[in-house]
């Protein structure tokens, strides 16, 4: 049916995979957030009186009641399977094992007591969009998903990475 969200979700696989999508200045805008909302909000203030962990840190001049909650993102994680042995080999430091019969992923190929048949080579990104106050501007990346919890420093998927999975909006 019309306005379902299908358009939606082949925009937000675009965003991941799409090779020239990062090329778009902004590659994401106030309209792609939540009722247009991708502002910081203000930290709540406490009432008159009230002592509070806010109020002890900007007594210790680390910070103050008036600090903000970080900005909104836009998070989107892409599982990539059936992968070519060329693309296993390119990114292979990033390959998963996905059970495909539960959706689970795994860091070996051959897990104890699952059927090694429902196990496949998988590649997880994520595209990371928000807006910078500091810089007036939104941005936002791709990144091999396990780079971003097993690493000090997120590793970019790049325009080459997402021309090697094929993708076409």
């Amino acid at each position: 049916d019309n306005n379902t969200g299908k358009s939606s979700v082949l925009e937000a696989i675009d965003l991941v995979l799409g090779p020239d999508r990062l090329n778009r200045r902004p590659p994401v805008d106030e309209h792609d957030f939540f009722l247009g909302k991708y502002l910081a909000k203000p930290a709540a203030k406490s009432e008159p009186g009230a002592s509070s962990i806010v109020d002890s840190l900007a007594q210790a001049d680390v910070g103050s009641p008036d600090e903000v909650e970080s900005a909104p993102r836009i998070v989107i994680e892409v599982t990539i399977s059936d992968l070519s042995e060329e693309q296993q080999a390119r990114f292979g430091d990033y390959i998963e094992w996905l059970n495909i019969t539960s959706g689970l992923l795994y860091d070996v190929p051959d897990p104890a007591g699952v059927d090694a048949a429902a196990i496949v080579a998988a590649l997880r990104v994520t595209f990371i969009g928000q807006y910078d106050q500091d810089e007036d501007d939104f941005g936002g990346n791709t990144y091999f998903s396990r780079s971003l919890t097993e690493s000090d420093t997120p590793q970019p998927f790049t325009k080459k990475d997402k021309q090697k999975c094929g993708f076409l909006y």
